[in-house]
């Protein structure tokens, strides 16, 4: 069986962020060409809220997220498990400490109806941008309370919690996760892994994640790190400044262009997003070719030729 191993940093990060450690695959996987064939599961969905609802009722918390929820789950949630070491103890605990989080989910549940057309006319959407994108299916998740979305072998994982009351950031998550999956088809998986996994690779993945947002800004006209779009824009010849001397750096800052910052007040999160967005603008925009454009994104394999090619700091 073909896998495809994305495996994204298990620290507790923005459900945005999509850091893919490691992949292992004999062969591209082989899903849906058409937009029509796209599948939003949320089989998980429902069988938590079961278990939501039990619990109302039964005190034995454990009990009843591992027979309703865990012990049920779709190949996604037994992904996201494995990747996360997701347990019932750290769902009941996450529950008891944010159970408004929670409690927005039946009346999610309730529109999932009218979030499956989003989902269909948002996969359309994408495809006017990408007429050649694979569409693996994705999963609707309850997890822990902790913002992730990501792209995987057997699809997008996102967890629910954070978007519940926030449609437009769920739709830039699902556009973010599958333009990562299409970075990784068009690049080959051998090449995306590579990047990912070896150090000092700052620039490698702020281009990588910021490939996924200017995609997602052609798909809906907006990225998922707005706060530190605007940030960097407010101040932009500084930043890029300093961009340039954090990647001469023994461990290049990483923390500072993609980390969460506990104090919001210094600077918002994972700004080497909107630097990336930045960059990959810069190229698309100086383009004659704007599909030829399109494609090198999802392709680059050498972020440096790729930012001297941009000639995004060439004016710093």
């Amino acid at each position: 069986m073909n896998t495809l191993n994305l495996l994204k940093n298990t620290t507790p990060i923005l459900w945005g962020l999509c850091l893919f450690l490691c992949l292992k695959v004999s062969a591209q996987p082989n899903y849906p060409r058409t937009p029509a064939e796209a599948n939003l599961i949320y089989s998980d969905l429902e069988h938590f809220m079961e278990a939501y609802a039990e619990l109302a009722t039964n005190p034995d918390t454990l009990q009843v997220l591992q027979t309703l929820y865990f012990d049920r789950g779709s190949e996604g949630l037994k992904e996201y498990i494995r990747r996360h070491k997701l347990t019932p103890e750290l769902m009941r605990d996450a529950m008891l400490a944010n159970p408004e989080r929670y409690a927005l989910l039946p009346a999610f549940l309730d529109k999932i109806s009218a979030i499956e057309q989003v989902y269909k006319d948002l996969m359309k959407d994408f495809s006017t941008v990408l007429p050649n994108a694979m569409y693996p299916p994705t999963y609707l998740l309850v997890g822990a309370n902790r913002g992730i979305g990501q792209a995987s072998g057997v699809g997008q994982l996102i967890t629910v919690t954070r978007p519940a009351d926030n449609l437009p950031k769920l739709k830039k998550l699902m556009v973010h996760e599958l333009a990562h999956f299409q970075e990784a088809m068009a690049m080959g998986l051998p090449k995306y892994a590579a990047l990912y996994a070896k150090p000092d690779n700052l620039l490698g993945m702020c281009l990588r994640e910021g490939g996924a947002e200017f995609v997602t800004s052609l798909v809906l006209g907006d990225i998922t790190q707005t706060e530190a779009l605007e940030f960097i824009e407010e101040d932009e010849k500084q930043l890029k400044n300093e961009f340039l001397k954090d990647l001469e750096k023994e461990g290049q800052n990483r923390d500072y262009w993609l980390g969460v910052n506990t104090d919001k007040s210094k600077h918002p999160n994972l700004l080497g997003y909107a630097m990336g967005y930045k960059i990959n603008k810069a190229y698309y925009d100086m383009a004659t070719d704007k599909a030829a454009a399109l494609q090198d994104i999802l392709r680059m394999d050498d972020a440096a030729v790729f930012v001297t090619s941009s000639g995004y700091f060439d004016n710093p």
